[in-house]
């Protein structure tokens, strides 16, 4: 019995030394294959032909559309003008003017002003002044590439209040049609290939005065001119 059991010890003792080395030898593979798990760097790498995203650049595009709005001709921009005007009916009658005005360029090329104006009347009978105010549209049609000149057709209609008859035998109140035409001129380069300082405006056009008949026709007597003025633009 001493001699069986003696046995079954041994067995067990042995057994139990296998199991630990075989569990040391696990841990030891195991070990060894966790170890390039933990140390691997993982990174990607784009294929060499694949495209490159282009970062924004912030503000630029916003810089340029504000600086393109303060440029003669283009839209949004917007201009303070005085000026002056002579016209003559050439029979005896002349008047003279002096007007200020406000416009912004709806697009580019195309210009809408609101004009207020101080007039002198020099006619047959009594001379006399008055006031005007008026709105027009001046289309850029022909320009140098960045706006140092421009050619210009313009069209408008006003309204005159006058201290006395204008003509002579009319009313003291008028409308002001007129069409015509002029050039602009920078005083300075263009910077950046755009025109944003002061400028020359010259033009001629008709210069027409009526009540339109609003008291019948023997009190429409009517006066036509024509009229050429001379005007400074600076950017507002």
């Amino acid at each position: 019995m001493n001699i069986a059991r003696n046995i079954v010890l041994a067995g067990c003792v042995l057994s139990a030394s296998s199991f630990a080395a075989c569990a040391e030898s696990v841990d030891g593979e195991r070990a060894q294959l966790s170890m390039p798990l933990v140390n691997m760097e993982l990174t990607f790498q784009p294929p060499a032909d694949a495209p490159v995203a282009e970062q924004p650049k912030s503000g630029v595009g916003a810089e340029s559309a504000a600086a393109r709005s303060l440029a003669y001709g283009r839209t949004g921009s917007r201009w303070w003008t005085i000026g002056g005007l002579f016209a003559n009916d050439f029979e005896d009658a002349s008047d003279v003017n002096i007007h200020g005005a406000f416009s912004e360029f709806l697009a580019d090329e195309l210009e809408f002003a609101v004009e207020v104006g101080a007039w002198y009347f020099n006619q047959p009978g009594d001379d006399t002044g008055g006031l005007s105010g008026s709105m027009i549209f001046r289309w850029h049609f022909l320009h140098a590439e960045d706006y140092r000149w421009t050619i210009f057709g313009d069209a408008g209609i006003g309204l005159l209040g006058a201290f006395d008859n204008v003509p002579d035998g009319g009313t003291g109140f008028n409308f002001l049609p007129r069409v015509g035409g002029g050039f602009t001129w920078a005083f300075n380069e263009s910077t950046d290939g755009e025109s944003r300082g002061p400028r020359l405006m010259v033009g001629v056009r008709w210069h027409h005065i009526s009540n339109a008949r609003i008291q019948g026709d023997d009190n429409n007597p009517g006066r036509d001119e024509l009229a050429g003025y001379l005007a400074v633009t600076f950017p507002f």
